[in-house]
């Protein structure tokens, strides 16, 4: 029973169908309440287990400690901020608990591929079928996630997801589902979706393998690509696409999609350090981004703006402190966490609301339950290793 209801909420939460439907009925806020009051109520030993780790309690005060800025800030924010915040928090936490569970990791897997599923056929359909059914942004496919650039994000987070839960090596399977996630990043014609997809899920593969088995994944990356490249070419000859869409494949084509995709991001970015700097050491407080018509797509200038240096250095200390803890570690342990971490930074340059989307959060949920497990294993390893000593000493 607990494997169906973890499944069916991660795929809800993740697919983001539940916020989609939301507009009339608040169906997310339901769902969310309903899964943190059933799974800490029957998980609660694996909560004071993620507790009693300063590098949990340090990504959840990330998290918590905005909402409590708001309630004394000077500054009105609507019910929505509100919720939405408090909706991430409640999400991270009851990923992560699900994520303590070993009988869950199936499940956990499982979620992940149907996330990628769902999200990758809407995208299609959304491309070849019906145009903008659910997208904002004219002729790029989103589906449930409506903002292209969070579908992105999605698919290649949770395939990351699949890819590194899985037990053993890099197998046929891995190679469908990598093929699949970037067939379904395409459609949201997101640059940054695009490349990091690529970047990440060969990493992930690399990760996985064997090194005798790199000649067969290289192979297999050529055979993906020169697909991807026939599918684009098919899309790009024969679908009248958005000048959004255009300018975006025109981008990838001709620089990348790096050289201007960089110029359009800087001009962005370049007002909002203008305001960092204007309080460096404290921000300009919580919502601070959203006072804007457009956002600073940056997440590491997002820190800054709203809480100075001081927010940034410990959301950059929360990032190396994950990365400490999972290097050490074999690969299949460490595998979630530095794919989080990846994805994490490289997404960190594209967008600013990493932290508050809760059709994301697993993904931290899930990394910071596996750092906790590496350090657990740790202690118990560390703890074995003194009592012989300790006997030994004490027969002398």
């Amino acid at each position: 029973m607990n494997r169906f209801l973890a499944f069916a909420w991660l795929v809800v939460i993740g697919t983001n169908v539940a916020a989609y439907y939301s507009e009339s009925t608040p169906y997310l806020g339901a769902v969310i309440l309903a899964g943190t009051a059933y799974f800490l109520f029957t998980f609660p030993r694996d909560v004071l287990r993620l507790v009693s780790f300063t590098d949990y309690l340090l990504a959840l005060a990330i998290l918590v400690v905005p909402i409590l800025l708001m309630l004394v800030s000077d500054r009105t924010f609507e019910r929505g901020e509100y919720t939405s915040r408090v909706a991430a928090a409640f999400v991270f936490v009851v990923a992560s608990v699900l994520a303590m569970r070993p009988e869950l990791n199936r499940t956990v897997e499982r979620a992940a591929f149907a996330i990628v599923v769902v999200g990758t056929a809407l995208n299609l359909y959304e491309l070849f079928v019906e145009n903008n059914v659910w997208s904002i942004a004219p002729g790029r496919s989103a589906g449930f996630y409506t903002n292209p650039n969070i579908s992105g994000e999605a698919l290649v987070g949770y395939t990351l997801v699949f890819l590194m839960a899985r037990p053993g090596k890099f197998s046929i399977a891995d190679l469908i589902v990598i093929a699949l996630a970037l067939l379904g990043v395409f459609p949201t014609f997101s640059r940054a979706g695009i490349l990091a997809g690529i970047a990440l899920l060969t990493l992930a593969a690399l990760m996985k393998a064997e090194r005798k088995y790199f000649p067969r994944i290289v192979f297999g990356g050529v055979a993906v690509a020169l697909l991807g490249f026939a599918f684009a070419s098919f899309v790009v000859g024969n679908l009248n696409l958005s000048e959004d869409a255009t300018i975006r494949v025109l981008s990838l084509i001709e620089s990348g999609g790096i050289g201007d995709y960089e110029e359009d991001r800087g001009m962005t970015a370049l007002p909002w350090l203008e305001v960092a700097m204007e309080n460096p050491v404290s921000g300009a407080g919580v919502g601070a981004i959203f006072e804007m018509p457009e956002g600073p797509h940056n997440m590491f200038l997002a820190m800054m703006v709203e809480y100075g240096f001081v927010g940034l250095a410990v959301y950059l200390f929360m990032i190396a402190r994950l990365i400490r803890v999972a290097y050490p570690a074999d690969r299949a342990s460490s595998g979630i966490v530095l794919a989080f971490v990846a994805w994490l930074v490289i997404f960190g340059f594209t967008s600013h609301n990493l932290l508050g989307n809760p059709e994301t959060m697993p993904l931290m949920g899930f990394a910071l339950a596996r750092a906790c497990q590496i350090q657990i294993s740790r202690r118990a390893r560390q703890t074995a290793a003194t009592r012989p000593q300790k006997l030994t000493s004490c027969e002398y």
